[in-house]
């Protein structure tokens, strides 16, 4: 059955306008015109012509028959679901509050050597993160201080000796103890602030450092 929409769809897949699909096809434009709006049905030499002119089959012009129905298909009862064997419940992990405040005290071990404050509570951490509650937020808390620290304690230094270098050259001075003064400084906050939040812990608190790892 002829079908308006499908010679108008092609037509403009195709590209071609009204008046080259009349050039090409030697239908008049008019009829052209009447077949696309379905005010007209074109006779088989019609419908061949503008077939040949657009590069399609005869059969593409045509209206595609509508399919059958499928018949309902009843649908089959479902099989009982078989309930899988539930995963054994996750016990909690023990609690150890000496083992926190060991792993908090264990930073004080750069009064030892530099560096042991980061080492030592990494090692303790590593080792009871999985196998005590709450190790393993404490030690991402104090790794995260120490770091901190670390890193604001070397810029300290280092602004001391550009202070140093940048008065000896103008001025010929040499500010003695202050790079004693800064090292004892930073020594004093890093062991303070392990005092108070070793305070914290003793009180149930494991709310303690303002950052993490």
């Amino acid at each position: 059955m002829f079908s308006a929409e499908r010679i108008l769809t092609i037509r403009k897949s195709k590209g071609f306008s009204q008046e080259l699909l009349a050039e090409q096809s030697g239908v008049s434009l008019r009829t052209i015109q009447r077949v696309e709006q379905g005010e007209t049905v074109p006779r088989g030499h019609t419908m061949q012509a503008l077939a040949t002119a657009l590069d399609v089959p005869l059969a593409a012009l045509l209206a595609q028959p509508a399919p059958l129905a499928e018949p309902a298909i009843a649908p089959t009862p479902l099989a009982p679901a078989t309930t899988a064997p539930l995963a054994p419940a996750r016990l909690p992990l023990p609690a150890d509050p000496q083992l926190l405040q060991l792993l908090n005290l264990s930073a004080l071990c750069l009064v030892v050597f530099p560096f042991l404050n980061l080492l030592v509570p990494y090692l303790l951490w590593r080792k009871h993160r999985h196998d005590t509650a709450h190790a393993a937020e404490v030690g991402r808390r104090v790794l995260g201080f120490q770091v901190l620290w670390q890193v604001a304690s070397f810029f300290s230094y280092l602004m001391v000796l550009l202070l140093q270098a940048a008065m000896f050259f103008y001025f010929g001075v040499v500010l003695k103890g202050i790079f004693l003064g800064v090292f004892v400084l930073t020594y004093l906050v890093n062991i303070t602030t392990v005092g108070y939040n070793q305070w914290l812990l003793r009180q149930g608190r494991l709310d303690i450092y303002p950052v993490r790892l």
